[in-house]
């Protein structure tokens, strides 16, 4: 049985096409982390975001894939190996994720406060 999105990308506002296509937990971290364009392979990605489930992970990096916004290279070997990269048209979307970073760092004090265990 083929994976299905649980919530499919809305095409009726250019705003939330882009939202679908990164507004889960991972996916904007996960393009960040794969922002140098050099390929990593899936326990790299892992380690360095060990708040997350690998399976989570494993889901988003899928719908990235599908989505064209990561290039997924499997190596014929045994065993098999694979590594992503960010795709070039992932690479328009670093401005927003950066934009959004730079949003977090400057009301990072506001929420701290609202939300510190």
């Amino acid at each position: 049985m083929a994976y299905t999105k649980k919530i499919p990308v809305d095409l009726d506002c250019p705003l939330r096409l882009t939202m679908s296509l990164i507004d889960s937990k991972w996916k904007s971290c996960i393009l960040d982390e794969l922002r140098s364009g050099e390929p990593m392979r899936p326990c790299e990605i892992h380690r360095r975001l060990p708040e997350a489930a690998p399976r989570v992970l494993d889901i988003q990096l899928k719908e990235l894939v599908e989505d064209t916004l990561v290039d997924k290279t499997i190596f014929p070997e045994l065993p098999p190996r694979s590594e992503y990269r960010i795709s070039p048209l992932g690479m328009t979307l670093l401005p927003i994720i950066d934009s959004m970073l730079r949003w977090g760092e400057e009301h990072y004090e506001l929420f701290e406060k609202k939300y510190a265990r």
